[in-house]
């Protein structure tokens, strides 16, 4: 030991009692007690990390693999050059940062500090679990792991980045995800040659991860809209059905099988049958003509998608055939399918704010975009394991092949080879998907990340979807399904739909929450007409004093006045995403493509322009369009509310 320091800090020679270690560690296990676990069980690797002090006493730090040294703080002052690293790169709005490389945490302390002002989140990668006990041995890191600004991903395989990085884009929330666009990277220079491959995957993986949290929040509020049509289009089948919270952990231990429609569910179809008796199986909507071909019933189907056509998959295997399964649904889908279904009903809400808004808990499910996504949370949640993988390809073979043979022709993709791209293949070394495909498998990837059975990929083709165990069909029935389960009835004791008293209690409450909202809906309304009365005074103030040429505007306008204008209107903004308590649940999913679309860009202005008056008029220019859309989508839903409380009424007696 030198000055409290290890000499030698390659998890195995060090000494772990020490102050700085101790300290950190117990911060550790009380704020990230995943990643303390992480450390106590972290194994050695073939890298040394030999800490010492500097001229100026701070701790240096030197790491060593076979018999090359990489000298990764200076020798004289490790903060001052750190400090100067980063001052060095220049960074224009850098709300949010990830730092490759923890090293001792001198450049991460030193981008913390030079852009105290505008950060909001500090992303720290380091693939190495015992760089970390190195730095946690070696200096006092407790503020860092204390601050809720910086985030950890350490020690994450490659193979799981794009999980790990989405879960955390989750778990930060909005307030993080509002500034990925302003995104900026610090990858330490020394840290870069150790760890380079790693890096670009982790950076490709956070923007794989970023890209798909921006895509979920919607980019079409008439689409949006549509949802919400359905689901007051869907009310009185809400009230009148059991939810899924109802089957929570009904099949615990019971091996699940979820089956979609990819091309490679010709190859291991006729080892089905083998399966039935001895599982829960669900399959995607699109299967169930397929299964019915082959004389396998499913338990279950799942349907998520907000198409006409979709009633058409059901219609089209018998009406008889159809009575004893179960179609577990987000009440998204069009009215029409629930009426053409002749079998039981489950309800299964999505992580959307409309369902909170109508307070009748039936159960609210992470459901990723597609059917399929739909099942496998489905059979996490009824508490199966494993959960088998069949036809879950995710990926074509060609543009031609999209489905299962006797898949109904709906299901049919229209694809040019212009829109394919290689991803590693399960049993090819690539296969072809494209972007929406490779959504589902990424959902698949963050989905199986979470469930703490083991998912197993008996697809036989297709993509691979990271953390599942691949395995053939034959393989996966001969291991987990060998013991018989009654399952239908479980599911009829489970799911016992509610009593006419219920439904008329249901019917009280939710009739008071349509009158508040309405009132609500139609101050908001209001608040966006003066939102627009603003923005025309504005310009009428800009015509008056002919400011007609953008530098003109820029070199004469006062300053003080845009300010001034500029802040009455982001004022008026706030008013309206705050506004009431039913307002934020009815309407947000819709409104907050809208408004988190404005804020990602808003926030990505000044990375683009570093003139605040450009910024300000700019965003003005924004909130021109603002205001109208949200009153838009405010009247469009005000009539949809108005005419399901009419029909519910009528329904359900006033």
């Amino acid at each position: 030991m030198v000055g409290g320091l290890a000499s030698v800090a390659d998890g195995r020679s060090l000494g772990m009692t020490s102050r700085p270690y101790a300290r950190n560690m117990k911060v550790l296990r009380q704020r990230h007690p995943a990643l303390a676990r992480m450390l106590d069980r972290a194994a050695p690797v073939d890298l040394t990390y030999v800490v010492e002090p500097a001229k100026n006493g701070a701790p240096t730090l030197t790491v060593r693999r076979s018999d090359k040294a990489y000298q990764v703080h200076s020798r004289y002052d490790p903060a001052k050059e750190a400090l100067q690293q980063v001052q060095a790169r220049r960074f224009r709005n850098a709300r949010l940062i990830m730092v490759l490389g923890l090293g001792l945490g001198y450049h991460l302390r030193a981008c913390l500090q030079h852009h105290a002002a505008e950060v909001v989140g500090v992303i720290v990668i380091e693939p190495d679990p015992q760089a970390m006990k190195a730095a946690l041995e070696a200096v006092d890191l407790t503020d860092l792991l204390e601050s809720d600004q910086v985030r950890w991903v350490v020690g994450v395989p490659e193979a799981e980045a794009y999980a790990a990085l989405h879960s955390l884009l989750q778990q930060a929330g909005v307030g993080v995800q509002l500034f990925l666009k302003t995104l900026v990277i610090f990858e330490h220079p020394v840290l870069a040659q150790l760890h380079a491959d790693y890096f670009r995957t982790m950076v490709r993986a956070f923007r794989e991860a970023a890209h798909t949290i921006i895509f979920n929040y919607g980019n079409c509020p008439k689409d949006s809209m549509v949802g919400v049509e359905n689901i007051m289009g869907n009310l009185s089948t809400i009230i009148r059905n059991p939810g899924i919270k109802q089957a929570y952990g009904a099949f615990r231990g019971v091996p699940g099988v979820l089956v979609s429609t990819g091309p490679s569910l010709d190859r291991n179809i006729g080892e089905l049958p083998r399966a039935v008796g001895k599982c829960v199986m669900i399959c995607a909507d699109s299967a169930l003509k397929v299964l019915y071909a082959h004389g396998i019933k499913p338990h279950a189907t799942a349907s998520v998608e907000r198409l006409p056509e979709v009633a058409d998959l059901f219609t089209a295997v018998p009406e008889d055939w159809r009575r004893e399964i179960w179609l577990a649904a987000t009440p998204v889908i069009m009215p029409q399918v629930y009426r053409v279904w002749t079998g039981p009903t489950v309800i299964v809400y999505r992580q959307f704010a409309h369902f909170e808004w109508l307070d009748m808990p039936k159960g609210m499910l992470p459901i990723g975009p597609s059917c399929a996504n739909l099942a496998f949370k489905v059979l996490e949640a009824l508490g199966c394991d494993p959960i088998i993988l069949v036809g879950q390809d995710c990926s074509f073979p060609n543009v031609e092949k999209t489905h299962a043979a006797g898949a109904s022709g709906i299901t049919q993709l229209d694809l040019q080879q212009s829109q394919l791209y290689k991803v590693r293949g399960n049993e090819e070394e690539w296969v072809y998907t494209d972007q929406i495909f490779d959504l589902f498998r990424k959902t698949f990837v963050t989905d199986v990340a979470a469930y703490r059975g083991t998912c197993i990929n008996a697809t036989e083709g297709g993509a691979f979807i990271e953390g599942t165990v691949r395995m053939t069909l034959r393989e996966a029935i001969d291991r987990y399904c060998q013991r018989d389960v009654e399952v239908w009835p479980r599911l009829a004791q489970v799911l016992a739909p509610p009593s006419a008293e219920e439904i008329a209690r249901e019917w009280r409450k939710f009739k008071r929450i349509m009158e508040e909202t309405r009132t609500e809906v139609e101050g908001v309304i209001k608040f966006c007409q003066d939102g627009e009365r603003m923005v025309a005074a504005f310009e009428d103030e800009l015509n008056a004093g002919g400011y007609t040429a953008l530098e003109d505007f820029l070199a004469r306008f006062p300053a003080d006045r845009l300010e001034q204008v500029y802040e009455e209107m982001v004022r008026q903004r706030g008013r309206i995403i705050q506004f009431g308590k039913y307002f934020q649940l009815y309407l947000m999913h819709i409104v907050q493509m809208i408004i988190v679309k404005f804020e990602m860009d808003f926030n990505e202005l000044p990375t683009l322009c570093d003139d605040r008056k450009r910024c300000q008029l700019q965003a003005i220019r924004m909130m021109r369009r603002w205001f109208p859309t949200i009153g838009d989508v405010c009247r469009l839903a005000l009539d949809l509310l108005n005419k399901a409380y009419a029909q519910l009424t009528q329904e359900f007696g006033a």
